[in-house]
This record gives structure tokens, C-alpha cells and sequence, in this order.
């Protein structure tokens, strides 16, 4: 039944000849597709669409039915496996250079989670009814599926950090397919996306690197109330300058080293978080960057 209908789709698409058809096949889907779901709202706010949460925890993906472990993290409150995330993140930057929002509305589904789906496709009791998968069987539970805000940038250049289209219907479906390209979540060396070593100025460089800046506040781990003042020391001479960013959000920066850099921000969303402070030379060369995880309550 799933290849007669990716057979279907691929004649929709003009796909004759037996070469072509096979790699339709291949691209558009490779997952027992039986969902459908309406073209996802991106948030609007910064802060919100590019939150980071390192705070890691071990899940169960599913793939045509078989389990395997994955590590999930968080962007902009949703679920999302580590390398699928990072790779959003430095897609999300350079969408975000070229004057695109980019938001990832939504990741990584649990079993519970697509059971109740399931289960309200089979009751018409809640969620609409809409159509949803097996569980199991859901391209939602492979830990590399994402619904994005649509955008021609997006339709162009995927590709470049490894995502590509596997729903022939929903414009907004991406899957990663690619190695972990590193970001705030890294904690060592990273791998990168082939095509992707230009996509940010600062390079594909681990997280954190070298031990030359180091945050003060917040302490790792910490929990902590919402307004209060971030700081980072110094363990190099040419450190003139430092930002600090929420994934690809940047809340500030300062070029007071005496004071250990000290800015005082107040985010507007809640939760677990993980901020990042880049430090810069006197000609603007990435020389540091560490990373800290925490808890903000109101």
C-alpha cells in the first residue's frame, strides 16, 4: 500500500520514466505516511522561536516501527533529537542573515504523544479527528522530522544544512538527513554539514572552546528569578569584546572586562535555558565561547 501510493504521488508529479521514479521515491517519503496536518503558525517573537534547552534526555524514536535511542533537546519550546537541532539552529542563523524568520513549530513526538493522536483519529473525539499514523509509524517519531515556517528561502536552500522535503503535500515537512553539525549543546568537537562550513562567520567550532571565557553568572545548573545580570571572566589579554546569545537570539553585549562584562537583561519567557557568551578580539575574530544551563522561574 505505501509504494502503490508514493507510486501515486510521483505520476501526480510527472514522473514517468523508472530511474526518475525510483528516486521520487526515495526523496518524498520514506516513512508510513498516514497523517495529514494543517500548515503550522510560526511564533513571532525572537527570544521564544530561538530558545535553547541543553538539559538533555534520553527518548525512543521510531522508524517503520523500530525503536532505537535518541538524545532530545529543545529550540523554541519544542522537542527536537540533538543533531536534528543543531542543524536547525545554523539554517535558523542564516535564514535569519538573510532577513527570514525561521521558526520550528513542530519536532520529535513520544509514543504517548501519537497514541492520543491515533486515538482521536479513531474516535473523532478530539484533535479534530484529524488524520494521524500508527503509532510507531509516524515520520514524527523518527527524531528527524520538523514542520518550519514556509518561505521560498526555505524551499532553497534546505538542502545546503541537510534537510529535505519527504511529504509531497505539506511544504512546511523537513528531515534532516546528515551528521551533527555542532551548536550550543555540543559540549566537544563537532562534525559538520557537507555545503554548510560557510553558514555562519564564526565557523563550525565546538562548544565551549578552550577555557579562555567562562561564565560567572548564572552558575551552571542554577535556578534563578527572572531580571538579573549575566557575567563572564576573561582568561585571555586580547578578549576586547563579548555576546551573549540564546541559540541564534543575541540579548547583548559588552566590552567591559573590568566587570567581568556584566549585563543586566530580562527575558520574557520562562523555563530551562541554555545561554552562550562569544568572545572577541579587537578585529572581531571569534578567540572563545562557553556555554551555561539554567532555570528561570517569574
Amino acid at each position: 500500500m505505501l509504494a502503490l501510493r508514493k507510486l501515486l504521488v510521483c505520476l501526480a508529479l510527472g514522473v514517468s520514466s523508472l530511474p526518475l521514479l525510483a528516486g521520487c521515491t526515495a526523496e518524498m517519503g520514506d516513512e508510513d505516511d498516514d497523517e495529514h496536518e494543517e500548515e503550522p503558525v510560526g511564533e513571532t517573537s525572537d527570544e521564544l522561536r530561538s530558545a535553547v534547552s541543553c538539559k538533555e534526555r534520553t527518548d525512543t524514536a521510531y522508524k517503520s516501527g523500530a525503536p532505537y535511542s535518541i538524545q532530545v533537546i529543545h529550540i523554541g519550546g519544542k522537542p527536537v533529537s540533538k543533531a536534528t537541532g543543531h542543524a536547525f539552529l545554523r539554517m535558523q542563523a542564516a535564514a535569519h542573515d538573510a532577513g527570514v524568520r525561521l521558526s520550528l513549530t513542530s519536532g520529535f513526538r513520544t509514543m504517548a504523544e501519537q497514541r492520543y493522536l491515533y486515538n482521536c483519529y479513531q474516535t473523532k473525539r478530539c484533535n479534530n479527528g484529524n488524520l494521524a499514523a500508527r503509532p510507531g509509524y509516524s515520520n514524527h517519531q523518527n527524531g528527524l522530522a520538523l514542520d518550519l515556517s514556509t518561505s521560498s528561502w526555505l524551499s532553497r536552500n534546505a538542502s545546503r544544512f541537510g534537510f529535505v522535503r519527504t511529504v509531497p503535500k505539506e511544504p512546511w515537512h523537513y528531515e534532516f538527513r546528515g551528521k551533527d553539525p555542532g551548536g550550543p549543546c555540543s559540549r566537544g568537537a563537532t562534525t559538520t554539514v557537507p555545503g554548510d562550513e560557510e553558514a555562519r562567520d564564526d565557523g563550525p567550532l565546538p562548544n565551549p572552546i578552550n577555557g579562555k571565557i567562562k561564565w560567572v553568572a548564572p552558575s551552571q545548573d542554577a535556578t534563578l528569578k527572572n531580571g538579573f545580570t549575566v557575567k563572564s571572566r576573561a582568561y585571555a589579554s586580547n578578549i576586547a569584546k563579548v555576546v551573549y546569545s540564546q541559540g541564534t537570539f543575541v540579548f547583548g553585549e559588552s566590552t567591559d572586562k573590568d566587570d567581568d562584562f556584566a549585563l543586566a537583561y530580562t527575558f520574557k519567557y520562562m523555563g530551562d535555558k541554555t545561554l552562550t557568551v562569544a568572545a572577541y578580539d579587537a578585529s572581531d575574530a571569534l578567540v572563545s565561547r562557553d556555554n551555561v544551563d539554567f532555570v528561570l522561574q517569574p
